[in-house]
């Protein structure tokens, strides 16, 4: 489904990604912790188009994306939904879903996917005609979620989807997470820093390292690990 392929990307002279080799060939829900500058947005940010890489290539599905632009990235059936939600605050919560629905040209098809989204988020379906700048926190990481699957992708990429949330949001939105693999059978990959939550639901998970891949198992395994308690779980 997904090759990564000997990936490496730099910023100017830094070196945010080198010679990360992954291979995802069925679906599930996949993790990749680190700490804070390890890579894993980078890694995201190259999966979806907005970073270059400086050397090795990206597969999906049997076809080359490595160098595609970020709308050309979607219509492969690639959606990201990016760190810090960047939600379009200036307008309502409906229109914020449907403009995650662009690449699609049959609108009963958008109005369908609206009505999954606010079976998945109810909250946001209370809140569909209120502007998006006006919604909690955890309601706009709800509604950056919804509009990413909106696209009908086939890959789900998720950019911190803890960040800045209360416990008790973060245990909805993972449990969400969950829920929509459940019913729906899209493959996501979870980019998090919450290290404990993200291996608690995946079925199985990478770590990286100042840009080096490091470890990888189950989340089960991982979580068991001593290193990785240790590092990642103050144990």
């Amino acid at each position: 489904m997904l090759s990564i392929e000997h990936l490496s990307c730099h910023y100017g002279v830094i070196q945010a990604l080198n010679d990360v080799t992954i291979n995802i060939e069925k679906k599930g829900i996949y993790a990749i912790i680190g700490a804070n500058g390890a890579g894993k947005s980078s890694l995201i940010n190259v999966l979806s188009g907005l970073v270059p890489a400086s050397s090795g290539k990206v597969v999906f599905e049997g076809k080359e994306i490595t160098d595609l632009q970020p709308h050309e990235i979607i219509k492969t059936g690639i959606s990201v939904c990016p760190e810090g939600r960047k939600i379009f605050k200036s307008v309502s919560v409906y229109e914020n879903l449907l403009a995650g629905a662009y690449t699609l040209k049959d609108k009963g098809e958008s109005q369908k996917n609206v009505e999954m989204v606010y079976e998945f988020f109810p909250r946001l379906s209370e809140r569909r005609k209120q502007l998006a700048g006006t919604l909690s926190g955890g309601e706009q990481q709800m509604l950056a979620i919804g509009r990413a699957l909106m696209s009908n992708p086939r890959l789900l990429l998720l950019d911190e989807p803890s960040m800045g949330l209360a416990p008790n949001l973060i245990d909805f939105v993972f449990d969400t997470v969950v829920k929509i693999y459940e019913e729906t059978e899209l493959p996501s990959i979870i980019v998090e820093q919450n290290s404990e939550m993200a291996l608690s639901i995946a079925d199985y998970a990478y770590v990286l390292e100042v840009g080096h891949l490091t470890m990888e198992g189950t989340g089960e395994e991982l979580l068991a690990s001593d290193e990785v308690q240790k590092k990642y779980l103050g144990a």
